[in-house]
């Protein structure tokens, strides 16, 4: 690799919602937060990690079934992964690689409209996300696409470099994976919902509902541990964090 990687914010979308879903123990007050997917750039390769909500979902929050009484969907038609990469010179229908960290809407919303990519996923994750139907905020018809897929177990290197990680972060779903890229900066993990805000690496208030409570503490103290020994991290739904960074390059 000639160069450091770099890391550009992509809004696909927000949802507002109530603290207590996400926050176990939290109130009825509403809260928006961030929908990202992550553009990563690793000399002329491209992987994007995540993709955000589905087009279906602009001004309309009925194709999420059950969830649209948890969640309220808040996109602009020009707001998805495909036009956000337009907008950095990326041709959404062009042969890429997407990292997907867990499959639910949120995250795999927008494959649809990168036809060409090739997915990285984890084994165990994209097995029971083709089983799952519509249920729990899974959704195989998100997913199941016909992209050629790279199902993987562990950590693995997307360029055998060490720039580009995937990292294993189970618990929130059985097979969650983070991402970890090499910057100018230093390195940085892109959480995705193995760490929802910056706060949850201290105080560990997890939302109410984990495929695994025990297997997302040992995924946190793990993120905790590479923030205290440099590494940043950049949590899955934080809006103060994501405004933050969201016009610039990590």
């Amino acid at each position: 690799m000639s160069e450091p990687c770099t890391i550009t914010a992509l809004d696909c979308g927000w949802l507002r919602t109530q603290e207590r879903t996400l926050l176990s123990g939290g109130t009825t007050d509403p809260m928006e937060i961030p929908v990202p997917a992550w553009l990563v750039r690793h000399g002329d390769d491209v992987v994007v990690f995540d993709a955000g909500l589905h087009p279906s979902l602009a001004g309309s929050s009925d194709p999420l079934g059950r969830m649209s009484k948890l969640f309220q969907p808040l996109l602009r038609k020009d707001g998805t992964v495909g036009p956000r990469l337009e907008q950095h010179d990326v041709d959404p229908h062009g042969s890429f690689t997407v990292v997907v960290s867990h499959t639910h809407f949120d995250h795999v919303g927008g494959l649809c409209e990168m036809p060409n990519a090739h997915i990285v996923v984890n084994a165990d994750e994209w097995a029971f996300a083709m089983a799952a139907g519509q249920e729990g905020g899974f959704d195989t018809s998100l997913v199941d696409l016909g992209h050629g897929v790279l199902t993987v177990t562990g950590e693995h290197d997307l360029f055998g470099d060490g720039a580009v990680m995937c990292l294993p972060t189970p618990g929130h779903t059985c097979g969650h994976q983070s991402l970890r890229v090499l910057t100018a900066g230093g390195p940085v993990i892109l959480t995705s919902d193995a760490c929802y805000f910056m706060h949850t690496l201290d105080d560990e208030i997890l939302p109410p509902f984990s495929f695994d409570f025990d297997r997302q503490q040992q995924s946190l103290a793990m993120l905790r541990h590479e923030r205290d020994t440099g590494t940043r991290i950049v949590p899955g739904h934080d809006a103060e964090v994501f405004r933050a960074i969201a016009d610039w390059p990590l």
